[in-house]
């Protein structure tokens, strides 16, 4: 009999453990739902720069992409996202005189997906991007000598035409600082999907795309003023309503 008794209460208790577990399981469900329903479909838009290529144009490097991009929030969950920018490079080969450059706008159209749950201000962000530019660019050599008169003749190509077209796979991490004002970075793998250039020859760089090849990798780090609903950090009227941007 003491055995049953002890069985029962063991089983009641288990019982109410599962209960309790699935009840809290429910409601943090139900929270997140209503959550969800509370932000406005257009719930905002957002500017941002890339401080990446800002920095490699200030230090000299051999190419940078400075961009600009405009956004739009839609349910905390998509951002479609417009990019814009100039690319420049100016390369001197290591061994020669040869000299390579290039100055052109590109152009970036995409869309972002939060899979961060929660409404903290945190947002972990997968997404894709189109990207095009149709671009000139110069190649400049040292003089060769002409092999029947013994003269030099200079080799210099300007304003050859290219054109390329490629596609961006991104994920990335963003957080709120202050008020509107919102810092993050993200890592991209680049994949070429039409090029046309030039007879006399491939380019060394692409703007918007890097180093030309089938593929490369990129990465901004971006400082974002983000405009919309809870971006002042303020609670909104109603009951129960969520803080979207506030830890």
């Amino acid at each position: 009999m003491h055995a049953q008794r002890t069985y029962r209460y063991t089983f009641t208790l288990l019982l109410s453990l599962v209960a309790a577990v699935a009840a809290a399981r429910t409601a943090k469900a139900d929270s997140l739902r209503q959550d969800a329903r509370r932000v406005p479909f257009l719930s905002g838009f957002a500017v941002s720069a890339d401080l990446v290529g800002i920095s490699m144009k200030g230090v000299g490097a051999r190419f940078a992409n400075m961009e600009i991009a405009g956004r739009l929030n839609m349910k905390e969950k998509f951002f479609p996202i417009f990019e814009i920018g100039i690319g420049d490079c100016t390369r001197k080969g290591g061994e020669n005189s040869n000299q390579f450059s290039c100055t052109s706008p590109y152009f970036r159209l995409g869309m972002d997906y939060n899979v961060n749950k929660k409404t903290n201000g945190n947002r972990f962000l997968v997404g894709a991007r189109y990207g095009i530019s149709g671009y000139g660019y110069d190649f400049h050599s040292q003089d060769m000598t002409d092999p029947v008169y013994g003269t030099y003749v200079p080799l210099s190509m300007d304003d050859l035409d290219g054109r390329t077209q490629w596609l961006e796979l991104a994920v990335g991490f963003e957080t709120k600082i202050w008020r509107l004002l919102r810092l993050g970075w993200n890592l991209r793998y680049k994949m070429r999907l039409a090029q046309s250039v030039s007879e006399y020859g491939e380019p060394y760089f692409v703007p918007g795309y890097g180093r030309n090849g089938v593929s490369a990798f990129g990465g901004t780090v971006n400082v974002v003023f983000d405009f919309g609903y809870g971006s002042w950090g303020k609670k909104h009227k109603g009951k129960g309503n969520i803080n979207i941007g506030k830890d």
